[in-house]
């Protein structure tokens, strides 16, 4: 039984943090993210050149919500998203021309985020010769953003970059991740992705990263490994038809 959820004879009794965490995956036990958070490292780019354009077109689709930041929370039509879940970009990663750091600070607590609406915080985790700090950077994000029943996805990258779908590095993460509190994993695929689920005692959603050729078949392997979920930015948002794409995806995913 999950850990915030109690039963007292035949009664079950949900916290407000395991509540929050199953509306998440309230469509059929699954969730499909669009992640737009990208500007925040990148700045304008190939697909995000005019946000509110896309969030708008995608908003109509059977996308369950996005990953944003607040930025965008704060111009965004409320009514086009009113049943979408919106799951905020809460730790910082510098931009694209800062020297790489090993520790994402967390720069949006639990407060902003319950002020904006937010169904979920995300915070990235990052593993390599020097993630004590990182660890423990994530601990504490997860402790503040669950003292308000925030739940918290936790991304697993890499310090060396090149080794981020490393299947030891993605299931030792998934698991270290699960292990500090998180409720949620969102990690990249790589070989013998089951041996990732069966070792994470939380839900895992697959991240796109950079665009794949063959995203379909990507997760579709994903979903028949166990993956409760999808969280796809630039192969959405950069594909010749998005909308199109998000349909396909999610047939995959619930099919």
């Amino acid at each position: 039984m999950h850990k915030c959820v109690f039963k007292i004879g035949d009664v079950i009794i949900l916290t407000g943090l395991a509540r929050n965490t199953a509306k998440l995956f309230s469509n059929d036990g699954k969730l499909f993210i669009v992640a737009l958070d990208h500007p925040q490292f990148f700045g304008p780019m190939e697909g995000l050149e005019r946000p509110l354009e896309i969030l708008e077109r995608l908003a109509s689709t059977v996308a369950d919500g996005f990953i944003v930041n607040p930025g965008l929370i704060k111009l965004m039509d409320p009514d086009l998203v009113a049943a979408k879940k919106l799951i905020v970009r809460s730790s910082l990663g510098g931009s694209k021309f800062s020297d790489y750091k090993t520790v994402h600070p967390i720069v949006f607590g639990a407060d902003t985020l319950v002020n904006y609406g937010a169904d979920a915080a995300i915070v990235m985790l990052i593993l390599g010769s020097h993630d004590y700090d990182s660890m423990e950077n994530v601990a504490r994000a997860i402790e503040e953003y669950h003292s308000l029943s925030v739940p918290v996805i936790v991304e697993i990258l890499a310090e060396d970059f090149s080794k981020t779908s490393d299947p030891e590095l993605v299931r030792t993460g998934a698991r270290i991740a699960a292990e500090l509190g998180a409720d949620v994993l969102k990690v990249f695929f790589t070989e013998d992705f089951s041996s990732v689920i069966e070792g994470c005692p939380v839900p895992v959603i697959l991240a796109g990263g950079p665009k794949n050729l063959d995203v379909l078949s990507m997760a579709k392997s994903a979903k028949e490994s166990g993956a409760k979920g999808l969280a796809f930015g630039r192969n959405v948002f950069q594909s010749a038809d998005p909308v199109s794409l998000v349909s396909e995806l999610d047939r995959v995913l619930r099919g």
